[in-house]
């Protein structure tokens, strides 16, 4: 964060007013952790009426339709990007909802249209790049993220961009030398860490094993019943119930890992409900053993975050459908990641498809070489603790008996390791 940090809400003045704008921003943030569906959209309705070009307002009131079953859910974004055309902000903001929802196509088109209007510029060239790789049209992706006019660093497409479409080419040895110098720059970086294990897994480089050591790093728990539940069968039938009641919605958010599910909104390190408090509780002992197991080493980024005090950063769930998953995918903003299981399928006890188990190692797009390395069979009452820069994703089940779980981030307080 740039500036001083004043205490106030954005759009604040200095006596504690706040704006109309703002106001529905709050009130809809409120409504969303009390799942008052239709208030919250209304309050977004209300605060992009107020600013059409906010961009932040706009995304949240397009994924919120859509995690709603609105088929016209981008419907306010996309007016006002039209009746906007020499807003870039704006215009971006679209392209990207777009790419999210798995329109590639209009993607691309926004984004040609942004480069013919608006100059080859290298945020319009990378939201391009992005979505042809997503497309699997690798060769143009790479062709446009690296085409420029000039040599001057603001032309420059972001390097993770670049790194990503470099691997999927299979081109490791090209990849490595922009990974090191951002591993150098930000040590501590989950999404660099990750894209150095791969780079690395195909180069046959000593550093995947000692970042992606699974035995080591990839932990399984049985949890024991917490005070209050007389077994673990007990705290999740009161876990299935509470937090079944919290899936309001029909689809996943656009801008997270999830395919064909439902995901809680809010975080639910706040709730009160008996049996979230007593699944939170009854983690801390595997949180604590994790730790212990893997030591403060500086010479690693996984151990050297590994000092202070412990806390949650967030925890939701999620429940898959039919043909539900999650693509590739790693977590930037936490230490340590997560897997509980309240519930899963009989589809998942079949260990030749290994319907809906957890997968390791296989980056967000594919890259040759670099197929899943690890898998973990769902069971309730099992608890899977893993580093948040390693790449993981599921396999789909496929019946319509869903697959219920918690998961949640753990950082520490004390980032930097002691002198």
């Amino acid at each position: 964060m740039s500036g001083q940090d004043t205490g106030r809400f954005p759009g604040q003045t200095r006596d504690g007013a706040m704006g109309d704008f703002e106001r529905a921003v709050l009130r809809s943030n409120e409504c969303l952790e009390l799942q008052r569906f239709d208030e919250a959209e209304r309050e977004l309705e209300r605060a992009v009426a107020l600013k059409p070009s906010d961009t932040a307002a706009q995304f949240g009131l397009a994924k919120l339709r859509y995690m709603r079953g609105d088929p016209a859910f981008a419907r306010d974004l996309s007016r006002a990007a039209a009746s906007r055309r020499d807003d870039d902000d704006l215009r971006m903001q679209f392209a990207e909802v777009l790419r999210m929802t798995g329109d590639l196509a209009g993607a691309e088109l926004l984004w040609r249209e942004l480069i013919a209007r608006r100059g080859s510029r290298a945020e319009f060239r990378a939201g391009l790049a992005i979505a042809l790789h997503e497309a699997g049209r690798v060769d143009e992706a790479l062709e446009v993220a690296l085409a420029r006019e000039t040599a001057q660093p603001a032309d420059l497409v972001p390097a993770e961009t670049v790194t990503a479409i470099l691997l999927s080419l299979g081109r490791a040895d090209e990849s490595m030398p922009l990974i090191r110098a951002e591993r150098e720059r930000a040590p501590l970086d989950q999404v660099w860490i990750a894209h150095e294990a791969t780079a690395a897994r195909l180069l046959d480089d000593p550093a995947y094993e000692k970042l992606y050591d699974y035995d080591r790093v990839v932990r399984v728990y049985d949890i024991e019943a917490p005070p209050g539940f007389a077994s673990v069968d007990e705290l999740n039938a009161a876990l299935a119930e509470t937090l079944s009641a919290r899936h309001g919605l029909v689809r996943p958010p656009f801008n997270q890992s999830m395919r064909f599910g439902t995901q809680t909104t809010g975080n639910l390190v706040a709730a009160t409900d008996p049996a979230i408090r007593a699944a939170l509780a009854a983690f801390l002992d595997p949180i604590a053993d994790y730790r212990s197991s893997i030591g403060a080493a500086v010479d690693h980024p996984l151990s050297v975050r590994n000092r202070g005090e412990a806390d949650y950063r967030g925890c939701w769930s999620v429940r898959l459908k039919a043909q539900g998953f999650h693509v590739n995918h790693l977590h930037p903003e936490g230490w340590l990641s997560s897997a509980y299981y309240v519930s899963a399928p009989d589809e998942t006890a079949d260990t030749a498809k290994q319907s809906g188990w957890l997968k390791f190692g296989e980056p967000a797009q594919p890259v040759p070489g670099a197929g899943p390395a690890r898998t973990i069979q769902p069971r309730p009452g099992r608890l899977v603790l893993f580093p948040s820069y390693m790449w993981h994703g599921t396999t789909a089940i496929h019946g319509d008996e869903p697959r219920l779980t918690m998961a949640f981030d753990v950082v520490t307080r004390d980032r930097e390791p002691a002198p």
